[in-house]
C-alpha cells in the first residue's frame, strides 16, 4: 500500500528510478550467482528469481512509459 501511495506522489520519476536501479542490482547479483551455481535446485530457484525480476523490470518500464514526466527520456524501449 505504501508503494502505491510512493508511486502516485512521484511527480518527478526519482522513487521510480530507485525502483528501477534497485531492480537492475538484483538482476545482475542474481545471473552472478546463476553462473556460479553447480546445485540443480538451487539453480530453478535463481532462474525463477531471474524471471521475476524481469516482469519486474517490464511493469516498471510500463510505468514510465504511462506517466508523462521528465523521466520519460531516461526509459527504455518496452519489448
Amino acid at each position: 500500500m505504501e508503494m502505491g501511495v510512493s508511486l502516485q506522489n512521484d511527480c518527478n520519476g526519482q522513487y521510480r528510478q530507485m525502483l528501477r536501479n534497485r531492480i537492475l542490482a538484483l538482476r545482475q547479483k542474481t545471473e552472478h550467482k546463476l553462473t556460479e551455481e553447480k546445485d540443480h535446485p538451487k539453480m530453478k530457484r535463481l532462474e525463477a528469481m531471474m524471471r521475476a525480476l524481469m516482469i519486474a523490470d517490464r511493469i516498471l518500464d510500463k510505468l514510465f512509459a504511462a506517466e508523462p514526466h521528465e523521466m520519460n527520456a531516461q526509459s527504455r524501449i518496452v519489448e
